[in-house]
């Protein structure tokens, strides 16, 4: 964990120092929060070049570790209007879009689907307040969260 962890700060250098992708070493794995601006335009769940260029030197780094991916899409509180609500009626849809898109590019990039998993959490764990667009911005994100392998031994069957 710990040398994925290293490898992450070291290949993700510039981008850090930006301010638009975080890096936490956590009790049980390692977070990776990327801001949604240089991800996707607003209300799109298509990854920009800027975004994918970013997420296949990530995808370097995870092909090399062990570790489970759990992608999660967060949003802002703020309701999708207009002609996106065809394709996204909530924050929900949005948020598990952009996390899909996320997962297939990482799969595509030859990460085992089997280490991938993509949830939404829509506007449900803001990490500022709605009430301001600089809490806003900052509540629309990617976390890519590494997390060990579960063991599949403890669900042995007992004979």
């Amino acid at each position: 964990m710990k040398s994925t962890y290293e490898s992450l700060i070291g290949n993700l250098k510039g981008e850090l120092n930006s301010g638009k992708v975080e890096v936490q070493q956590l009790r049980d794995g390692i977070s990776v929060n990327l801001a949604q601006d240089i991800l996707f335009k607003s209300g799109s769940a298509d990854l920009d070049k800027t975004g994918r260029e970013l997420l296949l030197k990530v995808s370097d780094q995870l092909k090399a570790s062990p570790f489970q991916i759990l992608v999660t899409g967060h949003t802002d509180n703020q309701k999708i209007g207009g002609a996106l609500m065809a394709k996204y009626p909530t924050n929900w849809e949005l948020g598990g879009a952009r996390a899909s898109s996320i997962v297939r590019l990482f799969e595509g990039a030859g990460i085992a689907k089997d280490r991938l998993a993509a949830v939404s959490f829509a506007d449900s764990r803001p990490r500022e307040s709605n009430d301001t667009p600089e809490g806003r911005s900052k509540n629309r994100r990617i976390e890519i969260r590494l997390r060990p392998v579960p063991s599949d031994q403890s669900a042995g069957t007992a004979e």
